[in-house]
């Protein structure tokens, strides 16, 4: 019965890791990663345990690897120099901290926008330097929520194998 619980408690957790993984700023891939550590360490790894856990586990790094280079990746596709993308990150830092994720997107638009305005002197290049950060930034939701799904799928495996 203790198992049956815990896999509920542990399912709801990975579940609210999915909606971090859409939700700029909340938990997202750690969360589901260390629910199902946290399932294996309280009911016991069993036979597949551990196999499916590394599993998870690099599904889990391939999207944080994916947070970073994707978002990178669209920004410089954009035209986004080095300066503008910590630039964009750390005003989205800042957003985040005084108004939650929605100040956090907005912080990071703005920010990679500024720092390439401050560099260029040139709005359209700047405005196309946001663009491709936003891209990024939607196409690594997709990946992240695409592996997040299939960690849950490994784990469900997992629960169910027994």
């Amino acid at each position: 019965m203790a198992e049956i619980v815990i896999a509920i408690v542990v399912g709801f957790v990975m579940l609210l890791g999915l909606i971090g993984a859409i939700v700029p700023g909340l938990p997202d891939i750690v969360l589901i990663w260390g629910a199902a550590l946290g399932y294996g360490l309280l009911v016991g790894w069993g036979e597949r345990g551990i196999w499916l856990f590394v599993v998870i586990t690099f599904l889990g790094l391939g999207g944080l690897f994916a947070e970073v280079w994707v978002s990178g990746t669209g920004a410089k596709m954009g035209g986004a120099s080095i300066r503008a993308i910590f630039g964009g990150l750390a005003l989205g830092l800042a957003g985040f901290f005084l108004s939650g994720p929605i100040g956090g997107v907005i912080g990071l638009l703005l920010g990679t926008f500024l720092s390439e305005y401050i560099r260029l002197q040139d709005a359209n290049k700047a405005a196309q330097a946001m663009f491709g950060m936003g891209l990024g930034c939607g196409a690594s939701l997709g990946i992240k929520l695409i592996l997040g799904l299939g960690m849950i799928v490994v784990w469900l495996v997992w629960v169910f194998s027994g």
